[in-house]
């Protein structure tokens, strides 16, 4: 079996995460969790540029050999002001990577910490990746 892709995860509840990293695999890796748009800003130009950023504890694996294939985007945190702030900052990146953001014009369950939401994500994300 070929290796996971890695894909960097932005959300805010960390209960959900940890389903959809698990739900992720073994076709892609999250190597980064991020959980506010000012810390993406931050920490995700550092990923892009090969020097990772200190983190003490992170839901992702930190696993860096190679870079993100996508950044996966989520929870009402991550609106066109804090994406637009995420990608400025990773702007002069010489990495370039798509940015996924969740459709909300396509339904699903409501958001929560619930097993449901997580499985529905997953889903949704793998057919984004896909494309």
């Amino acid at each position: 079996m070929a290796s996971p892709i890695p894909v960097i995860l932005c959300g805010q509840h960390t209960a959900v995460a940890e389903r959809i990293i698990a739900g992720l695999l073994p076709e892609y890796e999250v190597i980064h969790f991020i959980l506010s748009p000012s810390a993406g800003a931050s920490e995700i130009p550092s990923i892009l540029a090969g020097t990772f950023p200190p983190t003490i504890t992170n839901l992702g694996t930190q696993n860096h050999s190679k870079p993100p294939a996508a950044i996966i985007t989520g929870s009402p945190l991550y609106d066109d002001a804090g994406i637009a702030e995420m990608r400025d900052a990773c702007k002069d990146s010489a990495v370039k990577v798509p940015w996924l953001r969740l459709d909300k014009s396509k339904p699903g369950p409501p958001p929560g910490p619930g097993k449901e939401y997580g499985e529905a994500l997953v889903a949704r994300i793998k057919v984004c990746l896909r494309e």
